[in-house]
């Protein structure tokens, strides 16, 4: 399942307060990690709502596609 941007933004900023605030500093570099690792995702999240597919999403729906079509047979030959 994808992320929507919006979701993923809110994680970051979520992040970047622990980051800033956590009064523990091993808490606050995860923070930080996380924080970067949301950016990244809505980045490619901005990306695939504005209608830019990488290799992975046509792969993605090649494959639900190829799952789609196995369900519609094993029904049709199910009968039901």
């Amino acid at each position: 399942m994808r992320v929507k941007a919006e979701t993923c933004r809110e994680q970051e900023a979520l992040q970047l307060a622990l980051a800033t605030n956590d009064p523990l500093e091993s808490r606050r570099k995860v923070a930080a990690a996380a924080a970067k690792a949301w950016g990244i995702e809505a980045i490619q999240a901005e990306k695939r709502e504005a209608g830019h597919l990488s290799p992975r999403d046509k792969l993605d729906a090649e494959i639900t596609l190829e799952f789609a079509e196995e369900t519609d047979a094993d029904i049709a030959q199910d009968g039901n």
